[in-house]
């Protein structure tokens, strides 16, 4: 740890040469050839890998639109390729099941639990956004492996992808966990509003006021302020805004472009603008500022996520391999916003209610658009063997715009407006025809893989294991708050004297084991017959419905592969209608009943309703395949005993190289006609 010239890169590498013989980097080739070697198929004629992720697709409801006649490019891939409804990772959500994807091992060998970090033993990690692999992802990705074996690697918005890798023979753009030019309060979305009742969190709001139809205020970036100056103009029904060397005018719905804005720190950064609502007349203003994101044409800015780390070596602003790929795109196609947001929407400022849902409805649209004008410069311009790129606001949609009777959000007026899960039928199908675009520049004999990390639909209540504990006395709030809140706060109001088990952001429950734990009681002779205890009665919790829950319980080394399972709750459950992403004969996993592994239920409520504007989960949570390509199978449903896992080592096997022996998928062979080379196990 203290040789300078130890990298990450060196370390893999090394590795891999250590272990040729049983090939744990998978790069040992078919037919015998050396680990670092290229297979003899792709010195004749390399073949082309595309993978397309949708975040949230859900594959029952792709197939019905596309029987309705409303996914014309879907229906193609369907006819000519192999597709399936296909099992997850255990409680495979968005971060986990891509991150299984990237590295072809679940979170018991690369470390990634869920959407936060692991603060217990990694007290850094909140620096950033949670959901990147800076603190986390302690496995090997599959590009890194492809690159080592001479195959040429694209990556644009895959999630889990920042900080970017030195591909030798390729290229990365981060995808969903970047934390671009900061994740802080003042880097997210702000509103401008005059309406008194705007209900934005205090700190992503200004309140302002017009004398003669001009207002002035600022905007804050990190203790140093901007004046931002606004007029309307009563003649045109339209407000100007100027800051900087800036000046806008815009109407009422209408977006900016991307402008500049110089900030008092000496970075540059750039933002859109759109007045949510405009009323000259009565000088009524809901204006909306776009999260600063990062000027890909000014010079790298290297900022540390903490003290803890230098920031020459982890920067914020270095988001693409190679650096200089951010100004290239961006000069080429004229936008690249950071990738938080083609990637991952900007989820802070819209649960904070800034926007309304017309503005987060139309900038998913734009983002899509962008990202994929961005995927299509790439194919054409860049070389590639294997390519990847996601799509994650179909995701920010599902789980904001999908509501039902008996939500917080929900009222006729949405549902007559957005009711039946329309907004996602409509992106899905404004996907569609993006797609048609994207392949139109796609040599035929490519092969194109689709994937999703899980489904999507509304949530109606949400099991609350802390509530539940503390009701089975395993859990206890502290003697002064007791009874007096309506919801208590974790960890703060824990009695951690008397808590025996609790549940935090890693899914599962955790003993609180003396020498583990920071306030551990459970002395370790009480912690098997605790486990034993717990198991029995998450079997007797019913849902709302008055049926079993839980579908399985057990101890946490039974159900993940790998030694980083320990970091997960000692004890591991799910149900059969939270969103699971296992198959159960003669159950539907709808997702209506979820689990909310942090807090507590309102006036200890143990089924209580869904958090405001986290109005639905992942539905079934499987995950979706099609495949297309020179000899597979076509219009075949491969369904039955289909895994997610399966994915990465099929792409290994089509490149030649045998996949590593700690995947945890197998190479789906069947999805080949039988007289094809790859069909087999060798070729």
């Amino acid at each position: 740890m203290n040789d300078k010239d130890i990298t990450r890169r060196k370390f893999l590498k090394n590795l891999s040469l250590g272990m040729a013989a049983a090939p744990i980097l998978g790069m040992e080739l078919a037919k015998g050839e050396a680990a670092q070697g290229e297979s003899k198929a792709s010195k004749e004629k390399r073949p082309k890998v595309l993978l397309i992720g949708l975040d949230s697709c859900d594959m029952p409801k792709l197939l019905g639109q596309v029987e309705q006649g409303e996914l014309p490019t879907f229906k193609k891939l369907l006819t000519n390729g192999a597709y399936g409804t296909f099992e997850n990772i255990f409680r495979g959500m968005s971060v986990d099941a891509w991150a299984a994807y990237l590295t072809g091992v679940g979170p018991g060998q690369n470390n990634f639990f869920g959407s936060h970090p692991w603060t217990l033993y990694d007290r850094s990690a909140g620096a950033t956004s949670g959901i990147n692999r800076f603190f986390r992802l302690h496995a090997a990705t599959v590009p890194f492996m492809l690159d080592a074996a001479g195959i040429k690697v694209g990556l644009c918005g895959f999630p889990m992808t920042w900080p970017p890798e030195r591909l030798n023979n390729g290229f990365m753009m981060s995808g969903k966990g970047a934390p671009g030019i900061g994740d802080g309060v003042d880097a997210r979305s702000h509103v401008y509003y005059t309406a008194p009742k705007h209900r934005a969190a205090g700190a992503l709001k200004t309140k302002i006021s017009f004398t003669n139809k001009k207002a002035n205020t600022i905007i804050r970036f990190r203790n140093g302020e901007i004046p931002l100056e606004l007029t309307l103009d009563p003649l045109f029904n339209t407000i100007t805004i100027k800051y900087n060397d800036v000046q806008l005018t815009l109407k009422k719905g209408e977006w900016s472009k991307y402008v500049p804005i110089q900030l008092p720190n000496g970075r540059k950064a750039i933002t859109r603008w759109k007045p949510e609502k405009l009323d000259v007349t009565t000088g009524e203003l809901q204006l909306y500022r776009y999260k600063l994101i990062q000027d890909p044409t000014a010079p790298l800015q290297h900022d540390p996520i903490s003290e803890f780390f230098d920031g020459a070596c982890v920067p914020t602003d270095l988001w693409t391999y190679p650096a200089s790929l951010q100004k290239e795109v961006y000069d080429a196609v004229g936008y690249y916003r950071t990738p938080n947001l083609p990637f991952e929407y900007d989820y802070p400022g819209f649960v904070g209610f800034v926007q309304d849902e017309e503005t987060l409805i139309e900038d998913c649209y734009d983002a899509t658009r962008e990202q994929d004008d961005i995927v299509i410069w790439l194919l054409k311009n860049k070389p590639w063997d294997f390519f990847a790129f996601a799509n994650m606001p179909h995701d920010r949609l599902n789980h904001n715009m999908t509501r039902i009777e008996g939500n917080p959000d929900w009222s006729p007026q949405f549902e007559a407006k957005y009711g039946n899960g329309k907004v996602m039928k409509d992106h899905l199908k404004f996907f569609d025809k993006e797609l048609a675009r994207i392949l139109k520049v796609v040599p035929e004999d490519t092969y194109i893989i689709f994937i999703s990390d899980h489904g999507w639909g509304p949530v109606k209540k949400e099991f609350q294991p802390n509530s539940w504990l503390k009701q089975i006395g395993l859990l206890h709030v502290n003697p002064e708050v007791e009874g007096k809140r309506r919801q208590y706060e974790f960890p703060d109001d824990v009695d951690w004297t008397r808590t025996k088990a609790y549940s935090t952001d890693n899914p599962g429950i955790f003993i609180n084991l003396k020498g583990r734990q920071p306030k551990g009681i459970v002395e370790y002779n009480e912690y098997e017959k605790l486990r034993d205890f717990i198991i029995e009665e998450l079997k007797k919790i019913r849902d709302p419905e008055g049926d079993g829950f839980v579908h399985l319980a057990d101890r946490v080394e039974n159900i993940y592969k790998g030694s980083y399972g320990r970091f997960a709750g000692d004890v591991q459950f799910c149900g059969y209608r939270d969103s699971s992403g296992i198959k159960v004969p003669n159950k539907v996993n709808d997702g209506l009943y979820p689990i909310n592994w942090t807090g507590f239920g309102k006036q200890d409520a143990i089924w209580d309703d869904p958090r405001k504007h986290w109005t639905a989960w992942h539905g079934n949570a499987l995950t979706s395949f099609i495949m297309t390509g020179p000899g597979v199978k076509k219009h075949v449903d491969k369904s039955n005993g289909g895994h997610m896992m399966d994915v990465m080592p099929t792409i290994f096997h089509i490149f030649g190289l045998t996949p590593p022996p700690n995947f945890e998928g197998r190479v789906m062979y069947e999805v080949f006609e039988p007289a094809h080379p790859l069909a087999k196990g060798k070729f």
